[in-house]
C-alpha cells in the first residue's frame, strides 16, 4: 500500500512540474496553424493576442525607452478597437459589450504574457528572445506594417 502511495505521489508531482513549466498562451503560430484565418473569430482572437503582446511589450520598454513604449501602447489599442469593431459585425454585439470583452480577454492574455516572460526571464535573462513571446511580436508586427 505504501508503494502505490508513493507511485501516486510521484505521477502527481511529475504532471504538476509540467503544468507549471508550461506556457500559459500558445504560440501564435501554432494557434494560426491549426485555425481558418478568414474566420471572423479567428482574426478576432488574433487582434486581441496582437493587442496583448503589444501592450505586454510596452510596459518592459517603459523605463528605457517611453517613446517605444508610447508607440508599442497606441499599437495595442489600435488593434484592440479593430478587435471590437469586427467583434460587432461578426458577432452582433452591441459596442459596450464588446469593448468590455475585448478588453477582459487583453488582460487575461496580458497576464499570461506577464508570468511567462518572467519565465523566460529567469530561464535566459530576456523576457523575449528564445520565447514564443518573440514570434509572437514577429507576427503581430505584420498586422500592424501596412498600417
Amino acid at each position: 500500500m505504501r508503494m502505490k502511495k508513493l507511485i501516486l505521489t510521484i505521477i502527481g508531482i511529475l504532471f504538476l512540474t509540467s503544468l507549471v513549466k508550461a506556457d500559459l498562451n500558445t504560440s501564435l503560430k501554432k494557434y494560426l496553424d491549426e485555425k481558418d484565418l478568414e474566420e471572423g473569430f479567428t482574426q478576432i482572437y488574433l487582434l486581441k493576442r496582437c493587442s496583448a503582446v503589444y501592450a505586454y511589450a510596452s510596459g518592459i520598454v517603459l523605463k528605457s525607452d517611453a517613446v517605444s513604449s508610447k508607440n508599442f501602447i497606441e499599437i495595442s489599442n489600435n488593434l484592440l478597437f479593430k478587435a471590437v469593431e469586427l467583434k460587432v459585425i461578426e458577432e452582433e454585439k452591441k459596442l459596450e459589450e464588446a469593448q468590455e470583452e475585448a478588453e477582459k480577454n487583453r488582460k487575461e492574455l496580458f497576464s499570461n504574457y506577464l508570468a511567462d516572460g518572467k519565465k523566460n526571464w529567469e530561464k535566459n535573462k530576456s523576457h523575449f528572445k528564445g520565447s514564443y513571446i518573440a514570434e509572437d511580436m514577429v507576427i503581430c508586427s505584420k498586422l500592424t506594417e501596412d498600417n
